[in-house]
């Protein structure tokens, strides 16, 4: 599974560095970097700790289904989208088109 990009964005979004989050889950920084980056995965105690670590449900953790409830997402890149902001964003696209072809 692809976990990696949760985990990494959980550690930031708790404000810790890798070392900080890595000292305080028990593992050094370099594993902690290969379960960020895919290379290797938790075992249910580290994930546990994870979580506790971070402050999320292991199921928010590592289920992505959650994102089509909350208003946070988790992009590929980048940080969180806001959906409100984007819906706006969208209907004033919406809006500029449908200016665009009234003038046609």
């Amino acid at each position: 599974m692809n976990f990696g990009k949760y985990f990494k964005y959980y550690r930031t979004k708790a404000g810790l560095t890798q070392k900080e989050a890595a000292a305080l889950i028990g593992v050094n920084d370099y594993q902690l970097g290969n379960y960020e980056t895919n290379r290797s995965e938790p075992s249910l105690t580290i994930l546990k700790k994870m979580s506790q670590t971070y402050r999320v449900s292991i199921d928010k953790m590592v289920n992505n289904n959650w994102v089509l409830k909350e208003k946070e997402a988790i992009p590929e890149e980048g940080g969180p989208i806001d959906l409100d902001d984007l819906a706006q964003k969208l209907n004033k696209i919406a809006e500029q088109i449908n200016e665009v072809n009234q003038k046609k």
